[in-house]
Order: structure tokens, then sequence, then C-alpha cells
């Protein structure tokens, strides 16, 4: 059975709900590519396995610098 549209909470919990959500989404990892004329091209990271492999490789070189890697 499809789900129905959900009514917008209106009044405090409408709006503790939006500021929720929208820190969860700026919290979610993003991938920005830049073109040759500097323009921004973000790449959603649930659909594309090119962007979820730069988010791991970012992860990974984060790592390496916390822990002093000389590798």
């Amino acid at each position: 059975m499809p789900r129905l549209p959900r009514k917008p909470v209106r009044g405090v919990p409408g709006a503790v709900a939006a500021t929720l959500a929208r820190r969860r989404e700026a919290r979610a990892p993003r991938v920005v590519l830049r073109d040759r004329g500097g323009r921004p091209r973000p790449l959603g990271v649930g659909e594309d396995p090119v962007a979820q492999a730069l988010v791991k490789a970012a992860e990974d070189l984060i790592s390496a610098a916390q822990r002093g890697s000389t590798a």
C-alpha cells in the first residue's frame, strides 16, 4: 500500500523537526567537483559510485593525517 504524503508539522514541533533535518543534511558527506572554469558541480554521494569512492579516499587521507603518517 503506498504511503500518503505527510502533512508538514506546524508550530514549535515543526520548527524543531526542520532544524534537526537541516543539521542532519549539513553533516551528510558531499562531493563537489570543479570544472576547468571553476564552477562547482555537486555529486550526490548516495547514488554515484564515483562520489562514494572520492569520499572514501578523503576519509583515508584525513585518517592518515590525524595519525601523523609518514607514508
